[in-house]
């Protein structure tokens, strides 16, 4: 591996800047089209049909764009993805219907792939094996900083008062951070990955690459994470909205678990080291469970920050855990698509559990969160059975 790739001197700043700035742009958006499905006449149901249509397009796409990726264009996927996120916010500044929002919701899907193709496929083929927990933490950790900011101003500028929200200003801010994450990815798309190409015959298949052991394992894990943390940001401003929190208090919580979540990532790689990859998913998933059912269990503002703070330390080791997991057992022609079909995992859970908690909200909200309690409880069952004790 040559020094330009392992350095880190120029490309890693780059690469974790983007992630912070996209992830904050993102985590402004969505919870404030929450707000505005409510305000256009949205029940429960079509809250979590609405949140699902962010992952239609990556779900149907993300093979394309893995594929993209391995032929040496990681940098050119985070500057198109940087570009689709800031047309389709300025677009949401004019949309002020449900239809034109399901239609908004799969283009800010698509970009927001892009990107994290783009990015995670950059670190992977990047990074020495041993610096996977390490240089995946950072990569989280700034997207965890991104998840705090992003809702806490984003919540503060909607925060008109009143029962309405003032979504634009919201909406302007995350144009302002995705237009920034446009002129920070140029100098990464201009210079192949890999400038030798892949011959034909010599392309992974995606069977080949399901068949990877254990690959299916981490798959699960990594969508059931991501499921659970989306659920968690579509639902809550709309639990919150029951129990009569105000925006800025679903925009503070957000932040606390964001804030919690980036501090495990930035010293992932040292707890890894100690306690092995099946501990650390096991105990995340473990303490996000308990968490989830205390959730549903209390409407004091409070009580809700703490177990945030909780649930958002142990929400932040699944992502990293399951980038370090499928880099680690993928080899380098393929990691791009090995990537893309662990983010095709996240998308279908991000389709699936909002509509499927969009039914269940209907009933009661809390049992949404009860419903995120037994999926975590699946992720414990195949972390288990699938890593042996010493990993």
């Amino acid at each position: 591996m040559s020094k330009s790739a392992t350095s880190g001197s120029r490309w890693l700043p780059l690469v974790l800047l983007n992630s912070l700035l996209i992830q904050a742009g993102i985590y402004v958006v969505r919870p404030i089209i929450t707000y505005k499905s409510v305000e256009l006449g949205a029940d429960a149901a079509l809250v979590g049909l609405i949140g699902a249509t962010f992952a239609l397009a990556p779900l149907v796409f993300a093979i394309q764009v893995g594929r993209f990726a391995d032929r040496g264009r990681s940098g050119l996927a985070l500057l198109l993805g940087s570009i689709i996120l800031v047309l389709t916010t300025i677009a949401l500044l004019f949309i002020n219907s449900i239809p034109l929002l399901m239609l908004a919701m799969p283009a800010l899907g698509m970009g927001h792939l892009l990107v994290m193709v783009g990015g995670q496929t950059l670190i992977a083929n990047r990074s020495n094996s041993k610096q996977y927990e390490k240089n995946f933490g950072l990569l989280t950790f700034y997207a965890s900083a991104g998840h705090a900011v992003g809702p806490f101003v984003g919540g503060y500028l909607a925060d008109s008062g009143e029962v309405t929200v003032n979504a634009n200003a919201a909406f302007l801010f995350a144009l302002a951070l995705f237009v920034a994450a446009v002129i920070g990815t140029i100098a990464l798309s201009t210079k192949k990955e890999n400038p030798k190409p892949i011959k034909p015959l010599e392309k992974a298949k995606v069977t080949q690459v399901l068949a990877i052991p254990t690959f299916k394992s981490a798959i699960f894990v990594s969508g059931a994470t991501t499921a659970v943390v989306d659920v968690v940001l579509i639902f809550l401003p709309l639990y919150g909205r029951e129990i009569g929190l105000s925006v800025t208090d679903i925009g503070i919580l957000l932040a606390v678990r964001a804030i919690f979540s980036l501090a495990v990532r930035l010293v992932l790689g040292e707890i890894s080291n100690r306690l092995g990859l099946r501990r650390i998913i096991f105990w995340g998933s473990l303490v996000t469970l308990v968490s989830m059912v205390a959730l549903g269990l209390t409407s004091n503002f409070w009580w809700i920050a703490l177990i945030m703070a909780v649930s958002g330390f142990a929400m932040g080791i699944g992502q990293p855990a399951t980038m370090a997991w499928v880099s680690r057992i993928s080899s380098p022609e393929s990691r791009g698509l090995a990537i893309s079909i662990r983010l095709s995992a996240n998308r279908f859970g991000q389709v699936a559990m909002p509509a499927l908690a969009g039914l269940v909200a209907g009933a009661t909200t809390a049992g949404v969160f009860y419903m995120l309690a037994a999926l975590q409880a699946a992720t414990i069952v195949s972390t288990l059975t699938a890593l042996k004790k010493d990993e």
